[in-house]
């Protein structure tokens, strides 16, 4: 295919393919808008406009990764309001979507969570609910999944570019004054008043125990049924295999063990001028945070 050397070109390409609903966000990068999965619609792009690669990394400018065409860029946005879809709410939804229309055609049918060897099994599943708006007592599912004898299998999803488990401002917020004025002792960090808050130069962040690593990963919910599955969802996740649905997922988080190297619980105390969790501190904000999330300008604390 011949050179393409103008993001006009680009946007008459995509324009071909049917998506007609394209932001020009720069001279050589565009999104098009769309109330479909991104996912799926960059694939579709890729297989589509010939001489274009797709790369499924997630960066800042997008969750879901990138069509490049030479120089140019391609990503995908929602066409509507991002609100609560930014959070994750989005990719929750398609994975409730998917396995009811499974269901309506099977009736009842077998869901396997598949992340390499690890499985995370379902049998006879007849009914699938979003739940994650229920959040009282800690709970952490975001769906839950229901057999033929009613029993309930609670699941956390979170997203392939996922760097939090949670807002820890009211678990970890007593802890944390203890940590900030210990670092602030031995020098680590230090407190600076702006008049109405506080920041602290440089963040520092501490390790989880055991009972804390457990509390913000499995929540009160998660421990017996449950797991935590990691993916951003496409079609081409799910297959159907007579009466098995099988969903391919990045990672299956069942017991403690499963929390390890870039997934490790790391409490983050950063800057944040509109939080209040610390009553002494007001302007800094606590964060369960991945290992991955603590970059070389956040300081390790010991507790």
């Amino acid at each position: 295919m011949p050179q393409i050397k103008s993001i006009e070109t680009v946007i008459s390409l995509v324009g071909s393919v049917g998506y007609t609903q394209i932001k020009k966000m720069s001279s050589n990068k565009i999104a098009v808008l769309t109330e479909e999965n991104r996912i799926d619609v960059l694939k579709n792009l890729n297989k589509k406009i010939k001489g274009s690669v797709y790369d499924k990394t997630p960066s800042s400018e997008s969750s879901v990764g990138k069509v490049t065409i030479g120089r140019f860029i391609i990503l995908a946005k929602p066409a509507g309001k991002q609100g609560g879809a930014s959070a994750g709410v989005g990719n929750e939804q398609f994975l409730v979507e998917t396995v009811e229309k499974a269901i309506r055609k099977m009736g009842a049918l077998n869901v396997v969570f598949k992340a390499g060897s690890k499985t995370f099994k379902v049998a006879n599943c007849v009914k699938i609910s979003s739940v994650g708006a229920d959040t009282a007592g800690r709970k952490k599912a975001d769906v839950v999944l229901m057999n033929k004898r009613n029993m309930k299998y609670p699941i956390s999803i979170k997203k392939d570019d996922a760097e939090t488990w949670e807002s820890a401002d009211s678990y970890f917020s007593e802890e944390a004054k203890k940590i900030i004025d210990r670092a602030i002792k031995e020098k680590k960090t230090k407190l600076v008043s702006h008049g109405s808050y506080y920041t602290i130069e440089p963040n520092i962040a501490v390790t989880s125990s055991r009972k804390e690593k457990t509390d913000v990963v499995f929540g009160s919910d998660l421990g017996t049924n449950g797991a935590v599955i990691t993916k951003t969802f496409s079609k081409d996740d799910f297959e159907l295999k007579g009466e098995t649905l099988i969903i391919n997922v990045s990672n299956i988080i069942t017991e403690l063990t499963d929390v390890k190297g870039d997934k490790d619980v790391y409490f983050l105390i950063r800057n944040d001028k509109t939080r209040k969790s610390i009553v002494e501190y007001p302007g800094i904000r606590i964060l369960a945070a991945y290992k991955k999330r603590i970059n070389r300008n956040v300081v390790i604390v010991d507790r």
